[in-house]
């Protein structure tokens, strides 16, 4: 029976629908899947140096590079988080008292009716899904999620070409060439970026801990984890670190105040002529607006694990449309 061309839109309309109907609500599943390769494909370099240069066993070099990760994470976590925590509690205590030193030394007043409890209650709450910890614990809420993503990342670079084996199963065989080949380009992309942001981050950590220190400024661990965690946001992410620890200058004197703001200009000037060149050369470089348009779009969508999955999607999905671009425009590359 041949069907009117109008029909087959109709079709195909619905069939979209339904699937895009499917794939959010297994939105959850998909998140954690996408988390696993990113993790994986941060994990793949080094396995893969082990496995070719040191003629390590596949898995025993995957087993090293997992149990070097977790074991340093351990130890930045056991050295770190509680003293950093120790002074935010510290500081949400005296937060009133600084905001009544503020007044009476500049005039103004802002801090003097902040309720932290309301401010870390949005956070955390439930009411509407809006919470930023309650989106981000409905998807990752288990033990048994944090393991489904550990297994399937481990599957998928203890296996040689683990992931391509597995995109291969769902690909039909005449695009698998074009395929294959998208898939090494997007690990490639995402693990050297993951890589790269880690290190300028523990960079940026250490560098602004140092001179904080030295200069004297109060929870200057706490005001040098912000800056790290807040490096992985374009434009925004350092002038946000840089207004607390500003602030908290300020009250003990002008002086310092000045000294910590022309600090952090030295930093983001270190980074953006040393750090960045030398730690990201070797990634392709995705537009600083998409990284950030990204984080917003996944943090509104999934909280925390949205900001850790949306610039690795975001580069993979620059990947693959410069790589269609580029088949489409030279006719000896292999077409899609």
């Amino acid at each position: 029976m041949q069907l009117e061309p109008s029909t087959k839109i109709i079709i195909k309309i619905v069939f979209a629908v339904i699937a895009l109907a499917f794939l959010w609500a297994v939105r959850d599943i998909i998140l954690l899947f996408l988390l696993s390769v990113i993790f994986a494909s941060a994990m793949e370099p080094m396995a893969e140096y082990l496995n070719q240069k040191q003629k390590i066993p596949r898995a025993v070099s995957v087993l090293t590079v997992y149990l070097f990760v977790f074991g340093f994470a351990a130890l930045v976590i056991y050295l770190l988080v509680p003293p950093a925590l120790e002074q935010f509690k510290v500081l949400s205590q005296n937060l009133p008292e600084y905001g009544k030193q503020f007044e009476q030394r500049f005039g103004l007043s802002f801090l003097n009716d902040i309720n932290l409890g309301e401010v870390f209650s949005g956070f955390f709450s439930q009411s509407g899904g809006r919470g930023v910890f309650a989106r981000t614990f409905v998807v990752f809420n288990s033990l048994f999620s944090i393991i489904t993503v550990l297994v399937i990342s481990f599957y998928l670079v203890a296996e040689e070409r683990g992931m391509k084996k597995f995109i291969g199963t769902l690909i039909p065989s005449h695009h698998q060439e074009f395929t294959m080949g998208l898939i090494e380009k997007i690990q490639k992309k995402m693990g050297l970026w993951i890589l790269g942001q880690m290190i300028l981050s523990l960079a940026i950590f250490a560098l602004t801990f140092i001179g904080l220190t030295i200069l004297g400024v109060k929870y200057a661990l706490f005001l040098a984890m912000l800056a790290g965690l807040l490096e992985i946001v374009p434009y925004i992410g350092p002038f946000v670190s840089a207004v607390p620890a500003i602030f908290f200058a300020l009250l003990q004197s002008p002086a310092l105040a000045l000294a910590t703001a022309i600090l952090y200009v030295i930093i983001q000037k270190t980074e953006g002529y040393i750090l960045v060149p030398k730690v990201m050369e070797k990634t392709v470089g995705t537009s600083p607006l998409v990284v950030l348009l990204a984080l917003l779009v996944g943090f509104k969508l999934a909280g925390v694990l949205g900001l850790l999955v949306a610039v690795p999607l975001a580069s993979a999905i620059t990947v693959v449309v410069n790589e269609f671009s580029a088949a489409k425009t030279n006719p000896t590359l292999p077409s899609p």
